[in-house]
């Protein structure tokens, strides 16, 4: 049987938009919406938060504090000086910004590029983090093997470009013009490489193809029992579902194959986004979230009241930021078919599991 979700199922909750200046005077663009369990979300390559605002309002509406950030050279976030262009650079703004708004725990989740940020910062800070949801994360030893590549074979990057162009042609999502420009500009990024300077969506291109090795961050994760979660489109045409796998190996974590989705799913089907996180609240995520909330002495974790109090500092600008007010009363959850491969800590379920 399911288990019940935080208090608020069911409503939308409107997000607020702001801009916040860190110590350094580096600006950063948030949205922050809801009551209860901190999320934070990281978006994907050339987007930016407000893509995702229809998918981040319902999860809102579960009971969780939902705080979306833009990345460096990304949507209201300033970009990074060329002396501090790499991936961990980047790492390192998210991490400054959740201090800044007072966040000291969350569930961290990330889409694409924002999945690979999300193994970066919890590599990184394991204290801080309640749970990693990764959403068709750009990681995983086959696409580190083709990251090292691409760069030296014209036809690798080809393909790269075809498969992004093939994914968004079957996806519903509704800014295919725009995405194509974005996956030519990657093209162009590609083939001049050093050339180009690393600003804004270039230099996050290039970060991304620098960053490494992310099978290391990886076993980090499972080395230090940061509990993780990776959902993956099954026609994923940009990040084939074989990196998925090889994600869930590596880090020790829960694997979902979502059955008819491409890569950007979760913009272009809001309901089946929050869908998916209703879905797990009821199952593994639940189950996390009990564990964390015994550790907080928080006495039932579906009640959303305390786990501000538990883990965010008292009086924090985030409290100040956020918006709460519902938006309707429609179905903002659909029932997502998810097979589960793979629990935590397991190698793999002999038969799939439909969640």
């Amino acid at each position: 049987m399911e288990r019940a979700t935080p208090q608020l199922a069911g409503r939308r909750v409107r997000l607020s938009h702001h801009e916040i200046e860190l110590e350094d005077g580096h600006r950063v663009g948030v949205s922050v919406g809801g009551r209860g369990i901190p999320l934070v979300f990281l978006h994907g390559l050339g987007l930016g938060r407000r893509a995702y605002l229809r998918t981040l309002s319902r999860i809102a509406g579960l009971g969780f504090l939902v705080v979306a950030i833009d990345a460096p050279g990304h949507g209201d976030t300033h970009d990074l000086p060329d002396t501090a262009a790499d991936f961990t650079d980047r790492a390192g703004v998210l991490l400054r910004t959740l201090d800044a708004l007072g966040v000291n725990r969350a569930v961290l989740a990330g889409h694409s590029m924002g999945g690979r940020m999300a193994i970066q910062i919890a590599a990184l800070a394991p204290e801080r983090i309640l749970a990693t949801l990764l959403f068709d994360a750009a990681a995983g030893a086959p696409l580190d093997a083709a990251l090292r590549t691409v760069m030296r074979s014209p036809s690798q990057m080809l393909h790269t470009v075809a498969g992004a162009l093939y994914d968004l042609s079957r996806d519903p999502l509704r800014m295919k013009v725009e995405a194509v420009g974005r996956y030519l500009q990657m093209l162009r990024v590609m083939l001049m490489g050093k050339v180009m300077a690393p600003t804004g969506f270039c230099g996050a291109t290039q970060a991304l193809m620098r960053a490494g090795d992310s099978t290391a961050l990886l076993k980090l994760l499972q080395q230090r029992a940061v509990p993780t979660i990776v959902l993956h489109g099954a026609d994923d045409a940009i990040i084939p579902f074989e990196n998925a796998r090889a994600v869930a190996e590596d880090a020790g974590a829960a694997l979902y194959k979502v059955q008819n989705a491409c890569h950007s799913w979760l913009i272009g089907q809001p309901q089946r986004g929050a869908g998916a996180v209703r879905q797990l609240l009821g199952g593994e995520l639940g189950d996390i979230l009990r564990k964390a909330a015994a550790e907080l002495n928080i006495a039932d974790w579906r009640d959303v009241s305390p786990w501000e109090a538990a883990t965010v500092t008292p009086g924090a600008p985030v409290l100040r930021l956020r918006n709460d007010d519902l938006i309707g009363d429609e179905n903002v959850c659909d029932v997502v078919e998810m097979e589960r491969l793979r629990s935590r800590g397991m190698e793999k379920i002999a038969s799939p599991i439909t969640a």
